[in-house]
């Protein structure tokens, strides 16, 4: 094996272990994936809500608040325009909850069926305006619905765009557009999923419904220094920081500047928010003499209702509690406040916490099973979802869990991928992506249980279909890899299904090791088809190039998709070729394994599980913990199937016998009971019959000696 082990920076380690109060081994693995600073470690470390961003970032979101509430209570006929897959199902059954318990009453909800392209077409808006919408909201499309949102306003409908793909030249006319990939759309993070992009909207819906929304205040503290008060006071609107300042002012003294500057800062009528009004009027006086007079308001009894833990605590001592203040350089003190602060007007309401928390669960499937990079804000959304999944799940997706074994267990992001994923998926994948939006709208128990029968016999279907479509193309796809030298797989057939397209190409790029393409014909007519590859490549970026021939193209670094007419064919593909063949290799399989950390024997403990959750939800662009660990002993094989693609065994390191799982092992006959061996693995929790017990998931492994 050829292990690489990213090397560290002492100081930035030594700087993290100190600055969050970690050990030596948890500091090295952040350091050596990219986190230096405090806003990438929160990420890390935080599971609550108030680290996530704020979608009234966004100046458009404004406008969409206004019209969606005009649309609610003028009883409009609102139209949810979503996608197929698992990213537009959740996210069209977050809105369609979401303005559901908004009071939206005549609410329709609108997917592509059957062999329907992606998006809008003109047989979409020709449907909507004799159904008589007055208002469209499209999830995880429109971005590039140019043409027929044009249409559409032209004939009096307003469109809303909540997307997450990348625009073109021209953003469509649209009443507004909530796209984080948007240049100047004002968002903090451009890689949300569309689901999180509806689960936003829904917040900020509900948002503009408390008194916090377009309010204004001021949180100050105030804290004696040698022979000076220094005060710090931060400006908020809609809970998010528009100005601040510090000053110290020397006691007793004259006029001056600083207490100029902080005069004009806090003279502006708004409400000055305090910890302990007493203490805070003290320290003023000191500051400003007994002849002023600065009205304040005290947050301490709402906020030992809503945080008992606050109780008989001074701000002092809340700092040196406090998670929050670690991530800003500021002074402890102020920043715990405006945590405090933020915390307790989100938690006062329970449309911004707890009933949030709920579409959490929906934002974080589609997250995952959309292939987001799992890094800033998405690891909070999935981080939360996940933990309502495991501990408290949506009455419509208990039956699923439970059929699926998931039940009860703390579920992962691999138990999204390969349980709960491709189920709500195969009904799109087969032209019926209505069934799993059904099921993830319904509060009736029996419902959801006939629904989740129906999404699994979907599915086996779906996995038939899959085997079968594999079993046609597969000699296609080896000639199209030699034909390409080794660099690309392209794959054509009118026996493909439209909804296989991406799995096929998923499993065909993993087989092959480089991007594929697979194409299915519709109706003799038009060409649908679907890329896939690892992030070391970026597929949007390859159709760019050949856009003058799609009607529609779209998607991300690892995953897009195009749709045009067939006649276009034969001029794709040579161009394909002549492109791929100008290229150099794209994704040659690598014989070099990336490991985070070499574990000697004393450090093999369950401590390096802790290590794996807090590095938790893996996914793109956060790959699993990989530890190295050098001469372990194999001391016992379990006999497997002949047709099981598997090794169980154990391994002796350190001072216990580990469990150990190898899924498609090479050279496994070399592996012998007293086998010395070099180990990759991967801390990994096996779940039994309401059971868990730590297992290694081996990666790759040598044996050094017998």
């Amino acid at each position: 094996m050829n292990i690489r082990i990213p090397v560290s920076d002492p100081g930035k380690v030594r700087a993290l272990k100190e600055r969050f109060s970690l050990d030596l081994l948890s500091a090295t693995i952040l350091e050596r994936r990219g986190v230096e600073r405090a806003e990438d470690a929160v990420y890390y470390l935080e599971t609550d809500t108030i680290y996530q961003h704020s979608p009234l970032e966004c100046d458009d979101v404004h406008t969409a608040i206004d019209r969606i509430n005009t649309a609610i209570e003028e009883d409009e006929n609102i139209l949810i325009f979503g996608d197929r897959d698992v990213d537009g199902v959740t996210g069209s059954a977050i809105l369609f909850r979401g303005l559901r318990r908004l009071g939206a009453r005549k609410l329709s909800v609108r997917l592509p069926e059957g062999d329907e392209p992606y998006g809008m077409t003109s047989d979409t808006v020709r449907e909507i305006l004799e159904k008589e919408y007055s208002l469209v909201i499209t999830v995880d499309n429109g971005i590039s619905a140019i043409e027929e949102i044009r249409e559409l306003e032209n004939n009096g409908v307003d469109v809303i765009v909540l997307d997450h793909h990348l625009p073109g030249d021209e953003l469509p006319g649209a009443v507004a557009i909530f796209d984080p990939k948007v240049a100047g759309s004002g968002y903090a993070f451009e890689h949300l999923a569309g689901c999180a992009v509806a689960a936003k909207m829904i917040w900020a819906l509900s948002f503009s419904r408390t008194p916090l929304y377009g309010s204004e205040c001021i949180v100050l503290h105030a804290e004696p220094r040698n022979g000076s008060i220094r005060i710090n006071a931060v400006r908020l609107e809609n809970l998010m920081e528009i100005d601040r300042i510090t000053e110290e002012i020397i006691e007793g003294g004259g006029l001056s500047a600083a207490k100029d500057k902080l005069m004009d800062f806090l003279a502006v009528n708004l409400p000055i928010m305090v910890l302990d009004e007493d203490t805070e009027k003290k320290m003023l006086r000191r500051a400003f003499g007994s002849g002023v007079d600065i009205s304040l308001v005290d947050i301490r009894e709402k906020l030992e209702a809503i945080m008992p833990r606050a109780s008989n605590h001074s701000l002092f001592d809340l700092a040196m509690l406090s998670r929050s203040a670690r991530y800003s350089d500021g002074d402890k003190e102020i920043e715990t406040l405006v945590s405090l602060f933020r915390s307790l007007s989100i938690y006062s309401y329970p449309s911004l916490s707890k009933e949030y928390d709920d579409l959490m669960q929906l934002a974080a499937i589609g997250t995952v099973a959309d292939l987001m990079p799992m890094k800033d804000e998405n690891r909070i959304i999935v981080k939360r979802g996940l933990r309502m999944l495991s501990e408290k799940p949506l009455l419509c997706l208990q039956s699923l869990l439970g059929r699926q074994n998931l039940a009860g267990k703390a579920i992962n992001t691999r138990d999204i991928s390969f349980y709960v994923a491709p189920v709500l998926n195969a009904a799109g994948r087969l032209g019926h992506p209505m069934d799993s939006f059904s099921l993830l709208v319904t509060d009736d128990a029996a419902e959801a249980d006939g629904l989740t029968e129906n999404l699994l016999l979907m599915n086996r279907q779906r996995q038939a279909n899959e085997e079968n479509a594999l079993a046609l193309v597969r000699d296609k796809a080896r000639d199209s890899f030699e034909h390409l030298d080794g660099k690309f797989v392209i794959v054509e057939d009118a026996a493909i299904p439209r909804g296989l397209t991406g799995a096929i190409a998923s499993k065909l790029s993993k087989e092959y090791s480089v991007p594929c393409v697979v194409m299915a014909t519709v109706a003799g007519e038009r060409i649908s088809a679907s890329v896939r590859c690892s992030d070391r490549y970026d597929a949007k970026a390859f159709l760019s190039t050949f856009s003058l021939l799609f009607d529609d193209y779209g998607g991300h670094r690892c995953a897009a998709g195009f749709s045009m007419p067939y006649e276009n064919k034969d001029a794709l593909l040579q161009m394909m070729e002549s492109v791929i063949m100008n290229m150099d290799s794209v994704m040659a399989p690598s014989e070099e394994i990336q490991a985070d950390a070499v574990i000697p024997p004393e450090y093999m403990t369950t401590g390096l599980w802790r290590i794996s959750s807090m590095l938790e939800p893996y996914g793109q662009e956060n790959e699993s913990l990989r530890l190295y660990i050098k001469d372990a002993v194999i001391t016992d094989i379990t006999p497997t199937k002949q047709d099981q693609k598997m090794m169980r065994f154990s391994v002796r390191y350190g001072t216990y016998a580990w469990p150990a799982l190898w899924w498609e092992p090479h050279d496994k006959d070399r592996f012998r009971k007293g086998s010395h061996v070099n180990i990759v693995f991967s801390p990994d929790v096996n779940y039994w019959r309401g059971t868990e017990k730590e297992q290694l998931l081996i990666t790759d492994m040598e044996v050094t000696g017998n």
